[in-house]
């Protein structure tokens, strides 16, 4: 009888861990291991349906990450290729990047059709492949 307490302790146990793991930050490496990938916070989505496109603005998450991800948008190509994952944890996806100059600090994402964008307000981890960026 103890052990069926015992197992159920330990199921409740887990299950209340559950709520906190899923709302965690995203993680990423330090910029020093991992230069060319910024976290970053979406502002807006939008979607087109001729063409079909999603449409991401978004900027970086964190304050100190803010000169970098500047560089990296000042030398990725207009519309070059980049790629991102989102918080749960899926595979990297494809885009387009464009960095608003209107707009101080804020880029514009372009997912072809069929990839999902971000919600709004979350987190994702955005990286620049090498072959996308103008030397320095």
């Amino acid at each position: 009888m103890w052990r069926t307490f015992l197992r159920l302790g330990i199921c409740c146990a887990c299950m209340a861990t559950l709520p906190s793991l899923s709302g965690q930050e995203l993680q990423h490496r330090p910029p020093e291991q991992n230069p060319r990938v910024v976290a970053c916070r979406v502002k807006e989505k939008h979607a087109s349906h001729d063409p079909a496109a999603g449409l991401v603005v978004f900027t970086q998450r964190d304050r100190a990450d803010a000169e970098r991800f500047r560089s990296l948008l000042l030398r990725a190509e207009e519309g070059g290729a980049v790629e991102f994952q989102t918080d749960d944890g899926t595979e990297w996806r494809p885009a387009s990047v464009v960095r608003l100059k209107s707009c101080f600090g804020r880029g514009l994402l372009i997912l072809p059709a069929g990839v999902a964008p971000p919600a709004e307000g979350s987190t994702f981890l955005l990286r620049f492949p090498v072959g996308t960026l103008k030397p320095v």
